[in-house]
């Protein structure tokens, strides 16, 4: 765990590191998958997943997906030309639209899958108030002990203050980002800060991280 992290003793204390050190960055991000000239431009931005010095997000390069991107921004074009622009009025709809496309490309993950629907969003301006649980999201989700089983969506306002501050997509992140310090066992944390004391996990052994 970074020694940064080591002070961390609160909900406030990430979400306030979170805030100064991480959403400027996200938000720089976002602000490159906003500049397309239409949607379907927008599109295949959000597809081939290259950044503004023309090199594969970490994401998609991590996971070695980056020579599936191109068939499957080709395979989305395709499948846009037959869409109505009123399929991409929320973010779960298109979320179906990237999955639809996902599962004609093998190696194009479910992260992979979430990344291209948010740039999409961004694109259109359309605010995410659910957190969709994948990879390291999953864990730092587990981390909080919270009594929802069995779920894929989380709303936002599902979770602690001020976590629930935060767009879906931002929570999205810090539960990957943070899920070290969320589920640190050899911490003390006072009773209304981070970890509940409990033995039970619910961290699958198939869980990657983010």
């Amino acid at each position: 765990m970074s020694d940064e992290f080591l002070d961390m003793k609160s909900y406030t204390d990430i979400y306030n590191h979170y805030r100064k050190n991480v959403y400027p960055c996200a938000e720089k991000e976002y602000s490159w998958y906003k500049q397309a000239d239409n949607l379907r431009s927008a599109v295949k931005k959000a597809f081939l997943s290259r950044n503004e010095k023309g090199e594969v997000e970490d994401h998609q390069a991590r996971y070695g997906i980056p020579k599936c991107l191109c068939l499957a921004a080709k395979i989305a074009l395709e499948h846009f030309d037959t869409q109505c622009i009123s399929d991409f009025d929320n973010f779960n709809s298109i979320y179906e639209f990237v999955q639809g496309v996902r599962n004609k490309v093998e190696g194009f993950g479910e992260l992979a899958n979430y990344d291209v629907a948010l740039r999409i969003s961004q694109y259109l301006g359309i605010e995410v108030h659910e957190v969709y649980l994948h990879r390291g999201t999953r864990e730092g989700f587990c981390a909080l002990r919270l009594n929802i089983k069995n779920r894929r969506i989380v709303p936002v306002e599902k979770f602690p203050e001020p976590f629930n501050q935060l767009s879906g997509d931002h929570l999205e992140n810090l539960l990957c980002i943070y899920k070290k310090v969320l589920d640190d066992p050899s911490a003390e944390f006072p009773k209304n800060c981070i970890r509940r004391k409990t033995n039970s996990s619910c961290i699958n052994k198939n869980c990657c991280i983010c």
